[in-house]
């Protein structure tokens, strides 16, 4: 890609959700300047293209930490279960924005990360265990009652609260 003033004009000639549009976020991803990597991100996310899950990945380790929230997040909204290994590891970094993004992103995975979103449910900062309670709720599954009742009984009262309101959302998915 070229500087910004080319790509405005390139994107101007593309249509939303065309192959050509999809080929340029792709590209973006790669851009030297930050903001029009951030943009492809984004545009990635917002198309809801699937293909782009492998690009978004290689974006967890961008050298930019706010990019690599942002990606964790558009994983997460991609919804696409390969990326839960990637987000897993990137739970488990030494990254404390991509952790609190990915600890999110996993829950909009569904069932496929409980037992990661369950340890952190364990874990010393409350933050982080407000954010699993609120993932579990989001996976909807069953498996996640177990640990977000124990979570009831946590010494945080923001986690004991999210905790009720994440049960709550599996027992409203159940009842047909």
């Amino acid at each position: 890609m070229g500087d910004v003033s080319e790509v405005r004009t390139e994107a101007g000639e593309v249509q939303i959700g065309t192959e050509a549009c999809f080929l340029h976020l792709v590209d973006g991803l790669t851009d030297p300047d930050p903001r029009m990597r951030r943009l492809a991100i984004c545009g990635l996310a917002a198309c809801g293209d699937t293909r782009a899950v492998d690009h978004i990945i290689e974006a967890l380790h961008d050298e930019e930490p706010e990019l690599r929230q942002r990606a964790a997040m558009a994983l997460g909204k991609l919804g696409d279960q390969r990326a839960a290994p990637a987000l897993i590891e990137a739970v488990r970094r030494d990254d404390p924005a991509l952790h609190r993004a990915a600890i999110l992103a996993l829950g909009e995975l569904g069932p496929v990360a409980v037992e990661v979103l369950a340890d952190e449910l364990r874990c010393s900062d409350p933050a982080d265990r407000v954010r699993a309670a609120i993932a579990l709720g989001e996976t909807r599954d069953i498996s996640a009652v177990d640990p977000l009742t124990a979570a009831l009984e946590d010494e945080d009262a923001t986690v004991r609260a999210q905790a009720r309101e994440a049960l709550e959302k599996i027992r409203e998915s159940r009842v047909f």
